[in-house]
């Protein structure tokens, strides 16, 4: 009874000590960063937050060393103008020492000596160059578009004809160039897309945020990546019509390749669709309309005169009448 008892004290004192190892913050964790390469054996590594206050930094090849024999140096500006942020970096003076297979694993303290990141690995085939950059800051400026324009078309709608107006792209189309197109609709099942959609918004939005705009930046570079179609439709007559079931509101990410020689350039434009419908008269009730509404013939402009004259007389025989009545009182 009493080995039972010290069984089940044993048992739930493990379990408790599992839970709170479970349940303490971890210095491993990953935190959020953007890589930036700047050259072969150059990086430039930016942490959420940790960058707007100075920090100490130290790299190694290997995630399993002692902090205490780690050198650490400090963080450098990223700029020289108030709005700097701070960086760790990769270069010449400590890169080859620090990196291992494109990967390396970073500690970083703040000012007061205390460990604020314990021995992250860093892949920095993750990085953003900038070429890529370039790719996001002209994505919907590659290709040259007009969305302004509508178009047309007839249709009966619940006995109504109805004119339906839509949006359309017409492409400024350069001689001997290409075209073809994919258009992804935004739907509830369309994670990435609608993320994709979400960040070229938030884009416009973060100009003066560094960081943010980086963040930004890369994630939009990794899904548009991601979602670059492969099979293409040719572009007819140099438009793309809207899609006849697309409706006001409706979200389209549209994939345009240009191809000139031996050159091939590949754009997105991220549209929200028009439709709208201008109802004509309904056909029925318009032929009842005009059957109450008969124009006005010579025919029944002649009965209307006769009956006029006709009631004109009775009134003059009326009046002739009762003169004569009072003249017979009066002899």
């Amino acid at each position: 009874m009493k080995s039972s008892t010290i069984k089940i004290i044993a048992s739930a004192i493990i379990m408790l000590m599992l839970l709170t190892i479970i349940q303490m913050p971890s210095l491993a964790d990953t935190k959020e960063n953007v890589i930036l390469k700047k050259a072969d054996k150059e990086f430039i590594i930016y942490y959420k937050d940790i960058c707007n206050n100075e920090f100490q930094f130290a790299f190694s090849k290997t995630g399993g060393v002692e902090e205490s024999t780690l050198s650490f140096t400090n963080a450098a500006k990223d700029q020289l103008t108030e709005k700097a942020l701070y960086v760790a970096y990769l270069d010449d003076s400590n890169y080859s020492e620090s990196v291992e297979n494109n990967t390396t694993y970073i500690w970083v303290k703040d000012m007061e000596d205390n460990t604020v990141i314990s021995g992250e690995k860093i892949n920095l085939l993750d990085a953003l160059d900038d070429e890529s950059i370039e790719l996001v800051n002209t994505t919907t400026k590659r290709i040259d578009v007009d969305t302004t324009q509508t178009q047309k078309r007839n249709t009966m709608i619940d006995g109504v004809d109805t004119t339906i107006t839509t949006g359309k792209i017409v492409i400024n189309q350069k001689e001997n160039a290409e075209y073809s197109y994919q258009l992804i609709k935004l739907t509830a099942d369309t994670t990435e897309a609608n993320k994709l959609f979400e960040l070229a918004e938030e884009l416009k939005d973060n100009k003066d945020n560094t960081y943010a705009n980086l963040s930004l930046t890369k994630q939009f570079y990794d899904l548009y990546t991601q979602l670059m179609p492969t099979d293409w439709t040719e572009v007819d007559n140099s438009e793309i019509l809207q899609p006849e079931e697309a409706r006001e509101g409706d979200k389209y990410i549209v994939f345009i390749k240009e191809e000139q020689g031996q050159t091939s350039t590949i754009d997105a434009k991220f549209l929200v669709c028009r439709y709208e419908e201008d109802q004509g008269k309904n056909q029925e009730e318009k032929t009842i309309t005009e059957t109450v509404k008969l124009p006005v013939t010579y025919d029944s402009i002649a009965l209307i005169v006769a009956l006029a004259i006709i009631i004109l007389a009775i009134i003059i025989v009326a009046i002739l009448k009762l003169k004569s009545n009072k003249k017979e009182k009066n002899n």
